[in-house]
């Protein structure tokens, strides 16, 4: 092709016929200019379709991973309402003395157990967004909403974190006064582990009584149990309800593709 341009220029200037040879000239190079945008308009729609397709795939991951979110959290949400459900009973408890003398061993111990042997804790993922936060790929996220909720989600994580962490510090200072002033072979064997373990019943049978007449007993497990009802309550819901509303959006911007 380059040959054939070149001839017509030679046979136009043997023929000296210069004028033409002007016209022909400008003509060619509009040409290389056309061209030159095509080019550069292919490249860039190919590019444009690169992120267009890398923008998708992270959508789709984080769907993922808010949906995975959501399962943990409802299970989680389950076993908080057991343990503050526990809380609630020995709390009564301790306000009245009546009841702390109608209360059975076992009773107690199960209700003890029920509140401090569940770890509240959601390994929450979040590779997807990590890997759009640290590779730049943010800013190619085109739905402002998904791009606003993105970029303020580790906020919001750390939210509910911060939360959990109190609920389970909570969990820790009612473990901390068990060991201290209660009876943890009494537990064991009201709960069934002394014969798993092949241990022989306690020939002196204590009690874990005295725990429902202690304040600073009492005053933790209502650190627990308040800590613990704003994260069912206030903060879990909240969590669940953004997930929820990143999940929707992010279907609307895929079936729009």
């Amino acid at each position: 092709m380059i040959k054939f341009f070149r001839k017509i220029r030679q046979n136009l200037l043997v023929e000296n016929k210069t004028g033409k040879y002007l016209k022909y000239a400008i003509g060619e190079i509009v040409l290389v200019v056309i061209g030159i945008l095509i080019a550069l308009y292919l490249n860039n729609l190919n590019e444009q379709n690169t992120i267009h397709k890398q923008q998708e795939n992270y959508l789709i991951l984080v769907k993922r991973e808010m949906t995975s979110n959501i399962k943990s959290l409802t299970i989680e949400k389950n076993e908080l309402t057991e343990v503050l459900n526990s809380t609630r009973s020995i709390l009564n408890t301790t306000n009245s003395e009546v009841q702390i003398g109608k209360i059975t061993e076992s009773d107690l111990s199960k209700k003890i157990a029920s509140t401090i042997s569940i770890d509240i804790f959601i390994q929450y993922e979040n590779g997807a967004l990590n890997q759009i936060i640290f590779s730049g790929g943010l800013k190619d996220i085109e739905n402002d909403s998904i791009r606003g909720i993105l970029a303020s989600w580790e906020g919001k994580l750390n939210k509910v974190k911060t939360q959990e962490e109190q609920v389970k510090n909570g969990i820790e200072d009612i473990k901390n006064l068990l060991k201290k002033y209660g009876e943890t072979r009494i537990l064991v064997e009201d709960l069934g582990f002394s014969k798993r373990f092949e241990l022989d019943p306690s020939s002196n049978r204590a009690s874990n009584k005295n725990l429902l007449k202690l304040k600073e007993f009492e005053n933790a497990l209502f650190g627990l149990f308040l800590s613990g009802t704003n994260l069912l309550k206030g903060d879990y819901p909240q969590f669940e309800k953004e997930m929820q509303s990143l999940i929707q959006l992010i279907d609307q911007e895929l079936n729009e593709k």
